[in-house]
């Protein structure tokens, strides 16, 4: 069980097949059980890749109150829903996808290059895949109920990509807890780099709890709101940071950010009036805003 938001596992267990790369430990899966499933929940894992999942419920006796799918017996997250793949919703979901292009899965742990592989996928295609499979997720739990993602984060080609931090902004539903797992025996630990690098030794474990009402269709009707509200929020930000350098006239700031205006279907002039006739700014006498 969970006592502590951050957890370790030197040792693996006999979970799972340990030559199946990027596989985790089982006991992370049993501490999610024992603080997240109830007594006599039912337990889903969409993408059970080596098998560790499968020797958890097993080892727990709850076998018979298990899911297991992926995509290399036939079940697809990007293409498939999970509900009718189950026969019913779940009260936990656990979660472990690939970690970007970190390890390729199909034509090398498994079969052939699979299109829709979440491994084999550019940064964007992965963006937009995660967040369907989060969707697809949150749709086969229970109301009230929760689904956990085990992510960690990649390093490649100079770039730091933050995979956990990505996960928890496409969800749909509200995190609940965060629990940061120590990552043991990765292959990088072996290798010697020609600068001084800051090694990626942990994982986090993102648990959402399902929303009522939460489903695509109102994640798009958030997200429309959200780009209005960001757009505002943004501008506002920009508006300030010119206005800590000099003050402006209204049409001072229209002639500058007229580039913008064009390229945007966003009413960039309006929303400038507004702005400047708020709290934030006041008109002077000269003709000129200041910052209020």
């Amino acid at each position: 069980m969970f006592t502590s938001s951050v957890v370790s596992y030197p040792e693996r267990g006999n979970f799972g097949n340990s030559q199946y790369r990027g596989n985790t430990t089982g006991k992370i899966i049993i501490d999610l059980i024992d603080n997240f499933l109830p007594g006599d929940g039912f337990f889903v894992d969409p993408a059970v890749g080596g098998g560790t999942t499968i020797d958890v419920v097993n080892h727990l006796g709850i076998a018979d109150r298990f899911a297991g799918f992926d995509l290399h017996s036939g079940f697809n997250l990007i293409r498939d829903d999970l509900t009718r793949a189950v026969g019913q919703q779940a009260d936990l979901i656990f979660f472990h996808p690939p970690y970007g292009g970190m390890i390729q899965y199909s034509g090398n742990m498994w079969g052939e290059p699979h299109n829709d592989d979440l491994s084999r996928m550019s940064e964007y295609e992965f963006e937009q895949a995660l967040k369907l499979a989060l969707i697809n997720i949150s749709d086969a739990t229970k109301a009230g109920g929760h689904y956990a993602v085990l992510m960690g984060n990649q390093r490649k080609n100079g770039s730091y990509y933050n995979w956990s931090s990505l996960t928890e902004k496409l969800a749909p539903d509200p995190l609940v807890d965060e629990v940061i797992k120590c990552q043991h025996n990765c292959v990088s630990d072996t290798r010697q780099y020609a600068k001084p690098v800051i090694r990626i030794q942990h994982e986090k474990l993102l648990i959402f709890k399902k929303s009522s009402m939460v489903n695509a269709v109102s994640s798009l009707d958030l997200a429309l709101k959200a780009i209005d509200a960001n757009l505002m929020a943004d501008l506002l930000v920009t508006l300030k940071r010119m206005f800590q350098c000099c003050d402006w006239s209204k049409q001072e700031l229209f002639d500058t950010l007229e580039h913008l205006s064009k390229s945007s279907h966003f009413d960039l002039f309006g929303a400038i009036d507004y702005l400047l006739n708020s709290q934030h700014f006041l008109l002077t006498q000269n003709g000129k805003y200041t910052l209020a």
